[in-house]
């Protein structure tokens, strides 16, 4: 039996199975959405490592930049951790930079900072610590920063609690004696950057030893590197860094991206990264193009992609001089005109480079620095002036330009022992040269070292500098020689290089390559520390040689501390991966020699003696014939060796002859040669007879006739000299200047005495000090100096603040006899350089008064342990920041009282005098504002009604008003009394205003107000506000009537309105409406402010054929109406109507009227009768009331509880009296 059930089934399953796999091979072939990544930039630099400057700390000079700060007598009242980042502060005074006391390069100080001199080398309030945090928000964009010092003798500075340096003490080797805007500048690894709160920390110490200077300054400034992408023009060798922008836009994090980068169609790198949600993810990639042109560089993630393209250029240009020879003089401006075109395809910044100048030649290229752009030629002028001291002679120089974009590509020859441990063969002396000077052998390729020489690696030093230890140790007061032996395989890998050795080391050394001296400065001055490096001097390759080559270099130590390393390198410029070599063009330049000379007779009046003379043969009365040399000096002050010739004539030719003189002589460039004159006193000179030899000296080789002369005197000397010079010293006796006049006289009984005085050749000047003892002890005898009897006076220049200084001269004679002082002196000198300075104080609390009367007083504080003598105080003031005035002169009292004539802001000081005539200014008082005037203030004005819940109060004329009472005084409204009496309603600051005040309905409010000023003056002021408050409309009218006249004219007729008057007390008027429209109140037809107690209105012609509703309010003070009082008429005419005729006479048309009967609606009273007045004028009060009563009824009808008077209309309360009080109707 068949299964056709497992046959249909198995149909089924065979139609659907076709849809099935198309459904999963359609299924298979979707793709999830790729996320949304851009890519949003494509940048790059060639200068990533060096960023960008960005000023974090300003300094003070520019922009006054706040620092808490604290200033301490010693260092060891330091408190702990006070250099460290999470140091507490916050009590420390806060103040701006500059710190210091007196103004530095025109900048005057922020913070007043004050040392002050005690004894010896110590001193109060000479260190100062200042702290100053800042914020970085981005840790990662920093790559360093440079910290610049401007400060007086010591300093130290710290970043986050690390040391970058410190200078407190002399061995830090940075004493500055003045501040410099910059005394130091520092660079600051990365590393000591942190992300978040930054802290700067510099300490300051004034040096007061021996009473220093007292000149205090600190300030500093910090620049942070910033990594920066600055897209400068690109040159083929140029190393780049690539940063690739992908921003992630999709709402999680997306990871596994795998990047591209393409140049020039070819990938170049690739990574995967991760971006989180809605951030950007830098990628960088160094790359170093490889050609010159144009590079395509495509990003890519996912399906997205970025191009942009990048131009590599080169730099070339060519030079010229148009005259290579330029012949001047010395001290003549000479000037190469120079053409420079620039032949690469980059804008360019050109400079120049010129070599074999001196050093005191005057060299200068204008411009400096000449910009070109592709094709553009410029020119440039160098101006040299050769220096006075320039030798004659034709000058070779070099001179070559410079490309911004030069580069050089460093292979070592040699490496340093620092970074390689190279060993050098090396040998020390004991004190002296191991060689002279002038023996360079060692020097040499060929030279064979000793076996004193041995083999060491560098670097060689006592100790570790900046963090690099020494390999060999060098110790001794010594010259130490070394040699190092390197060789060349190929020249020719070097045919186009450049050369440069870089020396480490401490002090003073020369250098060789190969026997060839590259750098001296053995003979130089202090000396240096050593660092990496000291001198970096470049030189060609022509001294290297194939094969074996030799480093040599001398070095002195002076005991300090040694070191010494050295390294060779070989330069290669990036431009010859093009083909373009920088080029050298020679110049020459030629000085003209200058003539020049100068004549000195070191002795020029000499009295001969028989010790000096030569030998002696003939005797006339009691002489020989005494001969004698003098000496006259020739200094050639030219450029260029001279020759001279010499004259000599004598005046008297009986007493004296001439034997010998040199009548020729040569000297050198910068030389100095001896004239040698030899003369002789004949048999017949006396005691008075004097020679006169005038020597002249005339330039030979000059083309110009050059001359000098000098006179040279002879006589006999006769007597031996036996009395020594007496002279004294005289300076005075209290300066306030480390410098001032020293004199020296010659006393008058020994220039009297003409035989044995009065020949005061010199005078030695002697000095001792105290040293600060207040004269208590004496120190030893100085010789300060040795002067000429023709000079009188020097300036003494070392004196210290609170020493004593005595001194005395010493004099000396032509026969060399010297005067005897000891255990005695010529005069004392007292040094006083320290102002003298008061403690200012006011004579009352506060910063404001309202007296015009100030008393300040003051006391003076003692410098340098020693009490000042005062000679006079200046007490000043100043008025609103301007300029000071003295109001106390020359006073001694240490008060005085101040009228202050004018309300302002005053300040004061006192400058203080003492007898040494220095001046000292106190510290500025503090701020004194004097205000004598009490404000004018006032309540604005109030309305004289209101409605309101609450109401609002103000002031006017507010000024300098700070607080003030506000009286308030309330009655019910009528119930007002006089005089007002007053209560406080409170009392407030101006920033209270306004005030808001609760009113209740049906009172009378009044408003007062004292004020007061800061100073406390308060005035009286009588003038008040106020106010009723009225919330009630008024009460409505009464009775209602309306009709219409009798005549009807031109389908018109009169309507006539009658009521009583509202009761209420503050009516204005009332207002009548008129509407067609029951439920419409209509438009005023009138208003009237009538005070009768019964009104009427007469509407007049108004039309027939409507019905008309009337509505009377009343109106009061406040604008109010009262509930409307309304009424209808019904004027339409069923009827023609009978018009009188011309007599006047008429028919009754009431008949004719139909519905025009009269409906009355007045306080909702319906069926209460009807009332007729008669009127003589529409606005008249009633006159006559005719009462229509049905036989049975009330005269009174009630109304919203009161009776309404069917006689008259009056309104009055429900009482058991029966009555009508208007016109007395009785209602039984």
């Amino acid at each position: 039996m068949k299964d056709y059930g497992r046959v249909v089934s198995l149909g089924r399953f065979s139609m659907l199975l076709p849809v099935f796999i198309i459904s999963m091979i359609c299924l298979g072939g979707v793709k999830a959405e790729d996320p949304e990544i851009d890519i949003s930039a494509i940048k790059y630099t060639n200068d990533f490592e060096n960023g960008e400057a960005v000023n974090i700390v300003p300094s003070g000079k520019n922009e006054s930049t706040e620092y808490s700060f604290r200033i301490f007598d010693d260092d060891d009242d330091f408190p702990d951790d006070w250099e460290e980042q999470s140091f507490d502060d916050s009590d420390w005074d806060v103040g701006s930079a500059p710190f210091g006391n007196k103004a530095n390069e025109g900048v005057e100080p922020g913070t007043i900072w004050q040392s002050e001199y005690t004894s010896g080398s110590d001193g109060d309030k000479d260190y100062i610590i200042i702290r100053k945090n800042f914020t970085i928000d981005d840790g990662a964009a920093i790559l360093g920063g440079k910290i610049k010092s401007a400060y007086t003798n010591y300093y130290a500075v710290y970043l986050n609690g690390q040391q970058i340096q410190n200078c407190l003490s002399y061995s830090g080797g940075c004493y500055e004696s003045e501040a410099e805007y910059w005394n130091k500048e520092i660079s600051i690894d990365v590393d000591l950057f942190i992300e978040g709160n930054n802290t700067l920390v510099l300490v300051g110490r004034d040096s007061l030893w021996q009473g220093g200077d007292n000149t205090t300054w600190l300030d500093c400034e910090l620049d942070l590197k910033v990594q920066s992408w600055k897209e400068n023009p690109i040159v083929l060798g140029d190393d780049l860094v690539l940063g690739i922008d992908f921003f992630n836009n999709e709402e999680s994090n997306e990871t596994d991206l795998n990047v591209i980068l393409e140049i020039e169609g070819t990938e170049f790198a690739n990574q995967t990264i991760e971006i989180e949600t809605n951030k950007t993810f830098e990628w960088r990639v160094e790359w170093t193009p490889d050609r010159i042109g144009e590079f395509n560089v495509t990003a890519k993630v996912l399906n997205e992609s970025l191009t942009r393209f990048i131009h590599v250029g080169y730099y070339a240009y060519n030079f010229s001089v148009a005259d290579d020879y330029l012949v001047g003089n010395t001290s003549e401006l000479l000037t190469y005109n120079i053409t420079i075109s620039n032949e690469g395809d980059v804008d360019d910044n050109y400079t120049f480079q010129l070599f074999g100048a001196f050093n005191d030649w005057d060299v200068e290229f204008v411009p400096n620095v000449i910009n070109l752009a592709p094709g553009e030629t410029g020119t440039v002028k160098l101006e040299i002036t050769p220096d006075n001291g320039t030798f004659a002679g034709v000058y070779e120089l070099t001179l070559t330009a410079r490309s911004q974009y030069h580069g050089e590509i460093a292979n070592m020859i040699v490496q340093s022992g620092r970074d390689n441990e190279t060993e050098w063969k090396w040998v020390n002396s004991t004190g002296s040269r191991l060689y002279e000077a002038d023996n360079t052998t060692w020097t040499e390729i060929d030279f064979e070292p000793d076996s004193n020489w041995t083999l060491a690696p560098a670097p060689f030093g006592d100790n570790d500098l900046g963090g690099i230890d020494y390999n060999t140790e060098w110790t001794g007061n010594n010259y130490a020689y070394f040699r190092h032996i390197f060789y060349i395989e190929d020249l020719s890998d070097y045919e186009n290089d450049t050369l440069s050795l870089n020396m480490a080391a401490n002090n003073y050394g020369t250098y060789y390559l190969n026997g060839e001296e590259i750098f001296d400065d053995l003979g130089w001055g202090g000396g240096h520390y050593a660092q990496y490096w000291n001198e970096e001097i470049k030189f060609n390759t022509s001294l290297l040689k194939e094969g074996k080559n030799v480093l040599a270099s001398v070095v002195r130590e002076t005991g300090q501390t040694q070191w010494f390393d050295e390294e060779l390198v070989t330069v290669t410029p990036k431009s010859s991966a093009w083909g373009f070599q920088p080029d050298y063009l020679s110049l020459k330049l030629e000085v003209l020699p200058v003539y020049a000379f100068e004549l000195v007779a070191p002795i020029s009046d000499k009295a001969v003696s028989e010790d000096e003379a030569w030998d002696s043969e003939e005797w006339c009365c009691g002489y020989a014939n005494w001969t004698y040399e003098f000496d006259i000096w020739v200094y050639n002050r030219g450029n260029i060796g001279d020759s001279y010739e010499i004259n000599v004539t004598l005046n008297d030719t009986v007493n004296f002859s001439i034997v010998d003189f040199d009548s020729i002589i040569h000297a050198e460039f910068d030389e100095e040669v001896t004239i040698g004159l030899t003369i002789v006193l004949n048999p017949s000179v006396t005691e008075f007879s004097v020679g006169e030899f005038n020597v002249s000296v005339t330039s030979m080789n000059s083309t110009d006739e050059i001359s000098l002369w000098t006179v040279v005197k002879a006589r006999l000397y006769v007597i031996q000299d036996t009395l020594p010079p007496g002279t004294y010293a005289q300076t005075p006796s209290l300066v306030n200047s480390s410098s001032f006049k020293v004199e020296w006289f010659v006393e008058d009984w020994y220039k009297d005495n003409e035989i044995l005085g009065n020949d005061t050749k010199y005078f030695i000047i002697e000095y001792m000090t105290d040293n600060g003892t207040d004269g208590q002890t004496w120190g030893e005898w100085t010789v300060w100096a040795n002067f000429s009897s023709e000079q009188e006076s020097e300036i003494f220049t070392y004196g210290f603040d609170g020493y004593r200084y005595r001194f005395r001269s010493v004099g000396g004679d032509d026969a060399g006899l010297i005067e005897n002082k000891e255990d005695r002196y010529d005069s004392e000198t007292r040094v006083d350089l320290t102002a003298p300075y008061v403690v200012l104080e006011l004579r009352m609390d506060g910063n404001v008064t309202n007296i015009n009367y100030i008393e300040l007083e003051w006391a003076v504080s003692t410098q340098n342990g020693t009490p000042e003598i005062i000679t006079g105080y200046n007490a000043q003031y100043r008025f609103n920041g301007g300029d000071w005035t003295t109001f106390e002169e020359d006073t001694l009292a240490k008060w005085a009282g101040f009228n202050a004539m004018v309300d302002g802001v005053y300040e004061f000081r006192v400058i203080t005098s003492d007898e040494a005539g220095n001046k000292g200014i106190s510290e500025i008082s503090r701020n004194i504002t004097v205000d004598t005037k009490a404000p004018d203030t006032k309540l604005v004005e109030l309305p004289e009604l209101t409605d309101l819940e609450q109401i609002t109060l103000n002031l006017t004329q507010i000024e300098d008003t700070v607080n003030f009472t506000l009286y308030y005084s309330v009655v019910r409204e009528g119930q007002e009394i006089s005089p007002v009496e007053w209560d406080i309603y409170g009392n407030y600051l101006i920033t209270d205003l306004p005030i808001l005040v609760n009113v209740t309905n049906q009172f009378h409010y009044y408003f007062m107000v004292s004020a007061y000023d800061l100073a406390g003056n308060n005035l009286e002021n009588d003038s008040y506000e106020d106010i009723i408050v009225d919330r009630d409309p008024p009460m409505k009218i009464r009775n209602l009537g309306i009709t219409k006249g009798t005549l009807i004219e031109n389908g018109t007729v009169d309507v006539i309105l009658s009521f009583k008057s509202s009761p209420s007390q503050d009516l204005v008027g009332y207002r009548i409406y008129r509407s067609t429209n029951q439920n419409e109140t209509g438009e005023i037809i009138d208003e009237d402010d009538s005070e009768a107690l019964y009104l009427s209105y007469r509407d007049v012609k108004v039309s027939l054929g409507a019905t008309y509703y009337y509505s009377v309010v009343a109106v009061d003070r406040m604008g109010f109406e009262s509930e409307a009082e309304v009424g209808f008429i019904d004027l339409v005419v069923e009827e023609e109507p009978v018009v009188k005729d011309e007599e006047g006479e008429g028919q009754d048309i009431t008949g004719y009227m139909g519905a025009g009967l009269l409906v009355l609606l007045a306080a909702g009273v319906l069926g209460g009768g009807y009332y007729f007045f008669g009127m003589s004028s529409p606005r008249n009060i009633v006159t006559a009331v005719s009462e229509v009563v049905e036989e049975g009824t009330s005269n009174f009808t009630e109304v919203d509880g009161e009776l309404l008077c069917g006689a008259c209309g009056a309104m009055f309360e429900l009482t058991d009296e029966r009555s009508c009080p208007s016109c007395g109707v009785f209602d039984d």
